[in-house]
């Protein structure tokens, strides 16, 4: 009996049309590869500068500027939705038992849950923090571990090619 029968979900998704798009199509994976790598740039770009300055490297720069490019974050985000839902279809099997995918999961959601944090209960007083105005610890803090998970959700992605599935693919 072959393991994919066990997981129907798994097959189902393999078998919608964007999944044999991305298998049969020599340009589309690194096509999505190329498109997620400049999500992520655009993402992490944005938000780790706006983190830097939040603990407070460049102090000069005014940081009313710096958030107003949170919008592109989060087309960045998005781009990279789209290619990890892309990437997850092609072959669900490679995906769904990889412990390296799971654990980037979550430090994506915990990113968010940080950045909600952040957004509900720091940046209310942004306009205190022009000039050279020290940030607060509790703004610090959120800042400091919105770059170590970013980096985390980074390595998760990268070890996905080099960690082995707990369960073969079909």
């Amino acid at each position: 009996m072959d393991i994919s029968s066990n997981y129907p979900i798994l097959l189902w998704i393999k078998s919608l049309p964007p999944g044999e798009f991305v298998r049969s199509t020599w340009w589309a994976f690194p096509t999505l590869q190329s498109l997620h790598f400049c999500g992520m740039a655009m993402l992490i770009g944005i938000v780790g500068v706006l983190d830097l300055r939040t603990l407070g490297l460049a102090r000069s720069v005014p940081i009313r500027p710096l958030h107003r490019l949170l919008p592109l974050a989060w087309v960045g985000f998005g781009l990279n939705l789209f290619t990890g839902l892309m990437f997850f279809m092609h072959d669900p099997f490679v995906y769904a038992f990889n412990r390296s995918f799971r654990w980037k999961l979550l430090f994506i959601l915990l990113a968010g849950v940080n950045a909600l944090w952040f957004e509900l209960g720091v940046f209310t007083n942004l306009d205190r923090w022009q000039g050279k105005v020290e940030t607060s610890s509790l703004a610090k803090v959120i800042s400091a571990i919105s770059l170590a998970l970013w980096i985390a959700v980074i390595c998760g992605g990268r070890y996905i090619a080099f960690t082995n599935s707990a369960a073969p693919t079909p």
